[in-house]
């Protein structure tokens, strides 16, 4: 029998509303403009009765500042209007504490929390300076009150002073917050977690450890995103931790992000959360669409554990597993120059001249 009282979620990983560095001038941006809410078509019926929709939102969405011939400026960067086409298709939480929130300043990514709240979406990871915590989204059903905590343990690489989003460079922190929202709700408590490198399709053994004391500290349930691909999920002590729910909508195109899930979860008050997972594949276009069959056994692959892969990730030293990351990413780097130069006809001129210019360089520093 349903349990009306019951909390439902539907969680999505990373969503992009501005075109990827090497996708400017045909990226999310420029879709999302061309096909607004007609780009949740095929998916928009699986949360449609969720009391909470939740995505990771990558990008700031503001012009502020925005010097709109300069690649730096316009790269992931999403337009104004793209935030209340989120919220027409069901988004009500999004979290925007992630290594892009300060891509473009501290104005474009107040002004992008404020438009939020104007249109009645609730942004998680933004920090109260006054407590010294993340400030949460408390969702009350049938006396039930559930929060929701978003946090990023990415390095900040834009800014050096006072940081806005919650950022927690120290793991005591971070379970210090939870335990104490812990004592404060008599529901579930909900992280969202911007974690992990990117690229590989299992988590480090740091996340790993992460993870399992957070539930210790008292999370129901972690929702991790950055990876950019899915990565399994477990049940650790009654919590439900999903390491990377990959993307949602996202204009990268290495076949390894195309893979991706909508995460149904449901929380009976004082039961264990349960979680289905519905396959989804990112096309060609950037729409995210239902998965055929051959897809959704390539999804379900992808999200499972078994002890012997876990006992193997927590045997790996952080080294080693950074190692296998630089590895990848060196792997994945000719695919981006084919991609840049199949499409170069789909660049503004600019753009080209900007883009080599910034591969000399790096290539030229080793940044």
């Amino acid at each position: 029998m349903k349990d009306e009282a019951a909390l439902t979620i539907a969680a999505m990983g990373d969503i992009s509303l501005g075109d990827h560095p090497v996708c400017v001038g045909h990226g999310m941006r420029k879709t999302i403009g061309l096909h607004g809410v007609k780009l949740f078509s095929d998916v928009r019926e699986y949360w449609s009765n969720c009391d909470v929709v939740l995505g990771n939102l990558e990008t700031v969405a503001s012009d502020a500042g925005l010097q709109s011939e300069k690649l730096s400026s316009f790269e992931m960067r999403g337009d104004p209007a793209a935030l209340s086409i989120l919220k027409e298709v069901g988004f009500n939480v999004l979290n925007v504490a992630n290594n892009h929130s300060m891509q473009h300043g501290k104005d474009a990514f107040s002004d992008t929390v404020t438009r939020l709240k104007n249109i009645g979406v609730e942004s998680i990871g933004v920090d109260d300076k006054k407590v010294g915590k993340t400030i949460p989204f408390v969702y009350e059903k049938s006396g039930i009150r559930n929060v929701f905590l978003g946090y990023s343990i990415r390095p900040e690489e834009w800014i050096k002073d006072t940081i806005p989003y919650s950022y927690r460079r120290h793991e005591d922190a971070l379970l210090t917050e939870v335990r104490d929202f812990r004592k404060e709700v008599n529901g579930a408590v909900v992280v969202s977690i911007h974690w992990g490198l990117e690229y590989l399709g299992y988590p480090g053994p740091e996340q790993l450890e992460l993870g399992r004391k957070l539930v210790d500290a008292g999370a129901d349930v972690i929702i991790g995103h950055h990876p950019h691909v899915l990565q399994p999920y477990e049940y650790y002590n009654g919590g439900l931790i999903m390491y990377s729910l990959g993307n949602f909508l996202f204009d990268l195109w290495h076949p390894e992000t195309k893979p991706t899930v909508i995460a149904l979860i449901t929380i009976s008050h004082g039961c264990i959360p349960k979680v289905e997972f519905k396959p989804v594949y990112i096309d060609s276009r950037f729409f995210p669409r239902k998965a055929n069959p051959e897809q959704c056994e390539v999804v379900k692959r992808l999200i499972s554990f078994d002890a012997q892969s876990i006992d193997s990730i927590f045997k790996l030293s952080p080294g080693e597993y950074r190692d296998r990351y630089k590895n990848n990413l060196a792997m994945l780097r000719p695919r981006k120059y084919r991609y840049f130069i199949k499409n170069i006809y789909r660049y503004p001129f600019s753009i080209i001249f900007q883009s080599l210019m910034r591969t000399c360089y790096r290539r030229l520093t080793g940044n």
